[in-house]
C-alpha cells in the first residue's frame, strides 16, 4: 500500500456536493484503499473553461491504495459524469 493523493474537479451543477465527494471516496474504499483525509474546497473559479464551465468544485483525497489499483481507480473515475477532471499522485513520505 502507497500514499496517495487525488484532486478532483467536479460540475458546478451538481445537486448534493457531499454526496458526489462521497461517492468518489467509496470508489477508493472499493478497491481496497483507506482514506486518511477528504479536503472539501468547495466552489472555485477557474483559470480557463473546462467543459464550457468556468466554475467547478474541488475535492481533495488523501488515501492509501495498492499500486495495481490506481489504474482502476482513475478508469472508474473519468466514467462519472460529474466529474470534469481528476489527478492521482503519490505522496512522498
Amino acid at each position: 500500500m502507497r500514499p496517495y493523493e487525488m484532486m478532483v474537479l467536479l460540475h458546478p451543477d451538481v445537486e448534493d456536493y457531499n454526496a458526489s465527494v462521497e461517492e468518489v471516496a467509496e470508489m477508493v474504499r472499493g478497491l481496497g484503499g483507506t482514506i486518511s483525509k477528504i479536503d472539501r474546497w468547495g466552489k472555485r473559479r477557474l483559470a480557463y473553461p473546462v467543459q464550457k464551465k468556468t466554475e467547478g468544485l474541488y475535492a481533495i483525497y488523501s488515501f492509501t491504495l495498492d499500486p495495481v489499483q490506481v489504474k482502476e481507480l482513475e478508469r472508474l473515475t473519468r466514467l462519472k459524469s460529474q466529474v470534469m477532471r481528476h489527478i492521482v499522485v503519490l505522496q512522498e513520505k
